[in-house]
Order: structure tokens, then C-alpha cells, then sequence
């Protein structure tokens, strides 16, 4: 076998307070990150990805192509999305069969001609990556707005189409990042962005105003590190909603578009540790917080007295349930709960206050209710299982009625009857931890024989969904039990369990996860030894932790674009997440309780000399979020340490960033990449 490139080491430390830390892998980090130009740098990441494909991936070409083939006739290749209407005209999109990129369409009435407005395969073409980040039509339709990245480090240039005559207006917005939104008055033909700032940071709203040469507009600013902007527009168009905020704690502003203003109105000011989002319908907003309980509650307010002194309770507290979001129409308020895991979907008639709920027949599932039109009342309800494809409901009122819209379709064939989906809870400390399960009836007799491919995330209060994921059943059919650890860190079980693991407490996550792949173990699903473990970003800095503490668990474990050098991350603030991750993480910088608790569990800085279980680690160059040194730098040391034999192969997609390769069948062959090493690994057959 090939022998493994081995990075060298520098003597490197530096001083934060009264702690010195050395760092002999610092040099992997390109001083012109995220520009990598460094010679020996980028010599050592491409002899790593020479390693993983002489050592491994070269060797098993056609088994690759035949899980990629496998993956790929799951999904239907040439397909359109449900139709939205607005206005007159019903948006949509669609895709071809050897077309890597949607199309996107409209027509003037159900029975119109498709208008082919925007193209992504033209806007791809000679280019290595590809990725619209928003798009939004202007209020008469005439044109469209969007932003563009082609280099993968989530810099994006908003341009305009007109589409009356097909060509492009003069104008190019660069270094953007987020939504765009449209001015809603006529008078006043614009729109508003935010500008990513030299640290990546969304901290200036800008308004372009069409034809102008003078300078777009400053509207706000934040100076705070902490926080930063997010855009939105009130499902009746009428406001440009602005949100300020990070971590626990965010304040809105406010924009009337039915005016000829581009100046915000702050809505309430922040509060420490209270967080709102709000809407807009006739004479009152709409505001989601969690001012009085961690469950959130709806409270309203006029469009003139919004401070929070104001604020009317509308739906109260649900003591047994998270309001996790809301959204609403002239005619009905729909609310999302979760409840014990479970999503449940609440639609009220704003008018009579009559109330109806939503069932569905899945003991585990995920959904989701909105709406994609204010002003006609449209309610649509997402739903799926690990069992079920993702199905797309339009919901009755009246009658109490779901109805299909579309249904994912499998066309290489699926019966959700030949599989078993699974709510499992697993004890731990007092706190009962969800768990989702799939498996094939015929292949899983719960006799611990079977191997159990685990996924962890449990960060920013990001729940994990058990929705259906077509390219799993590559495995599953294989007879691999497949689930997925709800462990503290997410909202599964409401904020509270969110706010359980963070600053002091992040260990929990980890401690959840251990404790869940013993359960699976002593409930007969898998064996110990007999799991692979597998987790990205936030959640491969779970994979990097619980490697180091019960190695024996796992068999393998495979971490994406992985968060694992959070102490040296946390401690330089000119990274350009760092600041506003104090609110998640603590600042080690400040506080040496906290200095001291995420050396304790950072994955880079607690490698020590043991066996391990076989790896495979992925990065992208340009990625913004991790920086592709985190995971060079805890490989090398990782092959520094390891006492053991297993494969440890570690990959760099040089050409894109966090969201990984941006063509749908690129993104299947990294798939079929994770499943080919996994049933290599397990030793079976493919």
C-alpha cells in the first residue's frame, strides 16, 4: 500500500493571557486564507487527496460507479417542482435528465407557455462551481434579480435581468451574501441587500436604486461583532423586515414599501437573551418570542406602538410543546409545535378562532406547514418520513383536507411497506434522547448482527429531521440499521434543549451521543464495534470528539468540512465567524473557564496515542465557515498519534467551499465516495 503523506512539524505558540499554546501544524493555514497560494500548502493537501486515491478510492472505480448508479436511478432525473403562483403568473422549476442545474420557469395562467427565465447550466458553463444564493422577482414581474458565487467562498454578485427583453442591466452587485428584496412601490424601483464585509460578516443593508450612478444607499450598520443582518419580506409585502442579531438575542427593524421610504424603524429594541421574529396582516404584526418561556409564545402588536411594552398575547405558552415558527395569510394562522420529537402543524381561522390540527400516520416523521401565497389563502403542508418520500400537500381548511400536490418519486421503485421507521428514546442521566431508526424488515432481526450507520449533529439549535433520504437505502438495503441521534444541541425537544448544550454544558452532546450508540447496542440493533459514525460541520466536531473518547464503539467515521480545532478558532477573533460564535461557544479568549472547557473537548487538541477507527475526512479550499486548515491540521495529527493500521483517508475539494460540489451529480459521486468506503470497511459486498 501506498505510504500516507506525513505533514511536518513547526515549533509555532503564541499568548493569550495567562495560557501559551502550541501549535506545530499552524503552518497549514495560508496567511492568505481563503485565497490558498501557498506552495507547500497546497503540495501537502493534493498529496493527501494523491494518497486517498492511490491508496483506496482508484482501486474500486467500478464499485463506485455502480453505488453512483445506484444512488442517481433514485432520482428522477427530468422533473419539475410544485407550481407557485404570484400574481397572475405560477413560478416553478425544473430539471433535465443530463442537465446538472434547475431551470427555472414561469407561465401566464395554469394553461400558459413556460417562459425559460433563468437557466443555471448557461450560467455554469466553463465554470468549476456554481451556486445561486437568492433570487427574486421584481413586483411587476419584469424582471429578476439574483445572486451568483462561482468560486464556492459564499461571496455572491446579485445581477439583473430584465425579462422583457432578455438582457442584463449594467449594474453588478458584488461581495453580497443573503436575500435580496424588492422595493414594493413603483415609485421607488430598488432593492435591498447586505454586503458581506472583509470578515465575511452580513453587517451593512444597502438600497440599489435601478438606473442610478449614485452610490447605493447605507441604510444600517452594526458595529457589534456579535451581530449581523438578515433580509426578509412580510407575507403581504407590504415591509422589508430586518433582522439584527445573533446567538440568544436579535432586535427588528422595519421598512413600510408601500411608501417611498428606505428608512428603518427599529421595532423593539433588544433585549439580553429574548429573541422575536414577526409578520404582518391588515392592522397588526404578528410576533414570535420567547420573552416569558423557552417554548415561545404569539404575541401582537399595532403597525405604530411595536416596542415590546405594546405587545398583546395572542396564542399563549404551550407548556408541552415548541412553538418552533408561524407563518400566515389574510384568512389563517398557521403554527408550527414540535412536540416529543414530533412536529405538529395547528391551522387558525384568524376570524372565527376556530382551530384545527393537522394528523399524519407515521410514528416518526417530519412536516412543515406555510404558505406560498398571502393573498389567495394557499397552505401547504411538506411531509415525510425516513420510510416515506417527501410529499407536498395543499391543505383544505374547511374540510379538514390534505391533498396531494406531488410526491417524490423513486423511479428505480420503493415501497415504504418492506421498511420499519422508528422512534426509539434512550435514557441518559435523567434526559430521554430521541432517536429516529430505519431499517428493512427482511434484513434487521434485532440480534446485534447487523451494522448501524449513526448521524450526529447537535448545534445552533439545528435539529436533525428524520426525512426520507433516498440515497441511504443504498445502505439499508445492504442490511445496515440507519439513525439519527437527537442529542442536546438541537431544538428536537424544543430551545430548552438547545440551550442545555452550550458554553459549559456543550459536553452533553457528546455525552448524548455516546450514550445512544450503547443503547442501539444493548436494544440488539448493532453490536460494539459494528457502527460507523458519520457527521458535518458542528457535527463532525461531535464525530472528533466521541472518536477520542469511546474509540471501541465505532468501527468507522466519516467527517465533512468538520469544526474540530474550536480552541485556536474561538481564540482569534479575526476569523470571520468567530466573534459572533461566542454566543454559542464562549469566548476562551476572556474567560478561562471557558479557555479551559473547549481545550477539554476540542477533537485537535485531545488526539492522543490510540487506536482509532478507520477515517475518512472531507474539506473544501475555499470553505468560509471551517477553514480547510481545521481538518488538514487534525489529520496530521491524528497520523502522527494513531496506533492502529485503519485507513485514514482525507480529501480536499479544491474547487468549492462548505456546501461542497455544486452540481447534483458531483454532489451523488461524494456519496457514493462515503458509502464505497463504509462497505469496504464492513467488508460488504457492493
Amino acid at each position: 500500500m501506498n505510504k500516507p503523506p506525513i505533514a511536518k512539524q513547526i515549533p509555532f505558540s503564541y499568548t493569550v493571557g495567562k495560557h501559551t499554546i502550541q501549535d506545530e501544524y499552524f503552518w497549514l493555514r495560508d496567511k492568505s486564507w481563503p485565497n490558498v497560494s501557498n506552495k507547500e500548502v497546497l503540495d501537502y493537501l493534493k498529496a493527501e487527496n494523491d494518497y486517498a486515491e492511490k491508496a483506496f478510492f482508484g482501486n474500486f472505480k467500478q464499485e463506485k460507479q455502480k453505488l453512483f448508479d445506484e444512488i442517481k436511478a433514485r432520482i428522477k432525473l427530468t422533473d419539475k417542482s410544485e407550481e407557485v403562483q404570484r400574481d397572475e403568473y405560477y413560478y416553478y422549476s425544473r430539471t433535465e435528465e443530463k442537465l446538472d442545474y434547475p431551470i427555472y420557469c414561469r407561465k401566464k395562467g395554469l394553461d400558459g407557455k413556460e417562459e425559460v427565465f433563468l437557466d443555471v447550466n448557461l450560467l455554469a458553463k466553463g465554470k468549476k462551481y456554481t451556486k445561486i444564493g437568492a433570487m427574486s422577482v421584481s413586483p411587476d414581474h419584469s424582471m429578476i434579480a439574483y445572486s451568483i458565487d462561482h468560486q464556492g467562498n459564499e461571496r455572491y454578485t446579485i445581477k439583473i435581468l430584465d425579462l422583457k427583453t432578455g438582457k442584463y442591466l449594467s449594474e453588478n452587485i458584488k461581495d453580497t451574501i443573503g436575500a435580496i428584496v424588492w422595493h414594493q412601490n413603483p415609485d421607488k424601483l430598488g432593492l435591498f441587500y447586505t454586503l458581506a464585509d472583509e470578515n465575511w460578516r452580513a453587517t451593512q443593508v444597502f438600497f440599489h436604486l435601478l438606473h442610478s450612478k449614485e452610490p447605493d444607499q447605507l441604510i444600517l450598520k452594526e458595529e457589534n461583532p456579535l451581530y449581523h443582518f438578515n433580509l426578509g419580506l412580510s407575507s403581504s409585502k407590504r415591509f422589508l423586515l430586518i433582522n439584527d442579531g445573533g446567538g440568544q438575542e436579535n432586535q427588528m427593524y422595519t421598512i413600510d414599501l408601500f411608501t417611498l421610504s428606505i428608512m428603518p424603524k427599529l421595532f423593539s429594541p433588544m433585549r439580553t437573551k429574548v429573541l422575536y421574529s414577526l409578520d404582518h396582516n391588515k392592522d397588526n404584526f404578528y410576533i414570535l418570542t420567547n420573552d416569558i418561556s423557552s417554548q415561545f409564545r404569539l404575541v401582537t402588536t399595532n403597525l405604530q406602538d411595536t416596542e415590546d411594552k405594546f405587545w398583546q398575547e395572542y396564542i399563549p405558552a404551550d407548556k408541552d410543546g415548541y412553538l418552533e415558527s408561524f407563518n400566515i395569510t389574510q384568512k389563517y394562522l398557521i403554527l408550527n409545535y414540535k412536540k416529543q420529537a414530533l412536529p405538529i402543524i395547528k391551522v387558525l381561522d384568524l376570524d372565527s378562532k376556530e382551530e384545527k390540527q393537522l394528523n399524519f400516520p407515521d410514528a416518526s416523521y417530519t412536516a412543515n406547514g406555510y404558505s406560498t401565497n398571502f393573498f389567495i389563502d394557499d397552505i401547504r403542508v411538506a411531509y415525510s418520513s425516513l420510510a416515506r418520500p417527501n410529499t407536498i400537500y395543499s391543505y383544505n381548511f374547511q374540510e379538514n383536507r390534505l391533498d396531494v400536490i406531488k410526491v417524490t418519486e423513486i423511479p428505480s421503485g420503493f415501497d415504504p411497506n418492506d421498511y420499519q421507521a422508528v422512534l426509539h428514546w434512550t435514557e441518559n442521566n435523567g434526559f430521554k434522547v430521541p432517536v429516529s431508526i430505519l431499517y428493512k424488515k427482511s434484513l434487521v432481526k434485532l440480534d446485534s448482527s447487523n451494522p448501524l450507520y449513526l448521524y450526529g449533529y447537535g448545534s445552533y439549535g439545528i435539529g436533525m429531521t428524520p426525512a426520507f433520504r433516498s440515497s441511504i437505502i443504498s445502505l439499508v438495503d445492504r442490511g445496515f440499521v440507519f439513525a439519527i441521534a437527537h442529542v442536546r444541541g438541537g431544538d428536537e425537544l424544543g430551545y430548552e434543549w438547545y440551550e442545555s448544550a452550550k458554553f459549559l454544558n456543550k459536553k452533553h452532546t457528546f455525552e448524548d451521543f455516546i450514550a445512544v450508540s450503547k443503547d442501539l447496542v444493548a436494544n440488539h440493533y448493532t453490536s460494539k464495534g459494528n457502527i460507523v459514525i458519520c457527521g458535518g460541520s458542528a457535527g463532525g466536531l461531535l464525530i472528533g470528539n466521541v472518536i477520542n473518547t469511546a474509540p471501541e464503539l465505532y468501527k468507522a467515521a466519516i467527517a465533512h468540512v468538520p469544526f474540530v480545532d474550536i480552541l485556536n478558532t474561538m481564540l482569534d477573533s479575526s476569523l470571520p465567524l468567530t466573534p459572533g460564535e461566542y454566543k454559542e461557544w464562549g469566548n476562551p479568549a476572556e474567560d478561562d473557564k471557558i479557555f479551559d472547557y473547549i481545550k477539554s473537548y476540542s477533537p485537535y487538541d485531545n488526539v492522543q496515542k490510540k487506536h482509532y477507527p478507520a477515517l475518512f475526512i472531507t474539506t473544501s479550499i475555499s470553505d468560509p465557515r471551517v477553514g480547510y486548515f481545521e481538518p488538514a491540521k487534525w489529520v496530521a495529527k491524528l497520523r502522527k498519534n494513531k496506533l492502529d493500521n485503519n485507513m485514514l483517508l482525507f480529501k480536499t475539494n479544491l474547487d468549492t467551499g462548505h456546501q461542497g460540489a455544486s452540481g447534483r451529480f458531483d454532489y451523488l459521486k461524494e456519496v457514493a465516495d462515503d458509502y464505497l468506503f463504509i462497505l469496504k470497511i464492513f467488508n460488504i459486498n457492493i
